[in-house]
């Protein structure tokens, strides 16, 4: 690495250390006294916090009955709309 690269890289590392210690008073100023004295939230598992997932299968299941049942109705319709036409 060339010095002038290695400079260039400081100077981006110190310009983007200096932005992230900004206030941000728009941010700031919506906070009322509650909320800055508030305590931070309990933190939970993740896996206690979401629903678990349904099992693949019957996911896949479930929409394969509900794509056979909507080419039966679009068939139905596609015939319909031909005997209408003829």
């Amino acid at each position: 690495m060339t010095r002038s690269t290695a400079l260039k890289i400081c100077a981006c590392l110190l310009a983007l250390t200096a932005t992230a210690c900004t206030r941000v008073p728009e941010l700031e100023d919506q906070l009322n006294a509650d909320l800055r004295s508030a305590d931070y939230p309990t933190l939970v598992p993740l896996d206690q916090a979401v629903e678990p997932l349904p099992h693949p299968g019957a996911q896949s299941e479930e929409l394969e009955r509900q794509l056979a049942a909507r080419s039966a109705h679009l068939q139905n319709r596609a015939k319909a709309l031909n005997a209408a036409s003829n």
